[in-house]
C-alpha cells in the first residue's frame, strides 16, 4: 500500500463465538484477508453490545448471551476494499449470524513494518 493511495477502514461488527468453516468467524476474515494481501488487519473484543437483534452480549453472571462483541478492521486502498467486501459477506452469510459492515475513508500517515519483519 503506497501512502499516496486514497485509504479506507473497513470495519465488521460480529460475535466471538460466530463460527464458519469450523473456525471462528473473525479468524476466517483475518486470514482471508491476509491471502487477498490486503495491508493489514486487527481484532477488537469488546465487552457489551446490542446490535440489529438488539439483544444484549456481555459477560455479566445473569446475561443471556456470554457471546462478546468483535471488531475486525481491515485497512488497505479504497478498491481493494472494495474487492474483499464480497467475501466478507460471504462469510458472514455462511456463518448464518447478524452483523455489520462499515467502511470509511481515511489517511495513512505511516505504513512499514519494523526491523523484525523485513
Amino acid at each position: 500500500m503506497e501512502l499516496s493511495e486514497k485509504t479506507g477502514i473497513l470495519k465488521i461488527y460480529t460475535g466471538e463465538t460466530d463460527k464458519v468453516h469450523g473456525r471462528s468467524l473473525f479468524e476466517e476474515i483475518v486470514f482471508r484477508a491476509r491471502k487477498e494481501g490486503l495491508a493489514g488487519a486487527t481484532v477488537y473484543k469488546g465487552i457489551m453490545s446490542f446490535g440489529a437483534s438488539h439483544s444484549i452480549h456481555t459477560m455479566k453472571i445473569f446475561a443471556l448471551s456470554g457471546d462478546l462483541p468483535v471488531i475486525i478492521e481491515i485497512i488497505d486502498n479504497i478498491d481493494k476494499l472494495n474487492d474483499f467486501i464480497p467475501v466478507l459477506q460471504e462469510l458472514m452469510n455462511l456463518s448464518k449470524k447478524g452483523g455489520m459492515i462499515t467502511m470509511q475513508e481515511n489517511s495513512v500517515l505511516r505504513y512499514a513494518a519494523g526491523e523484525k519483519y523485513r
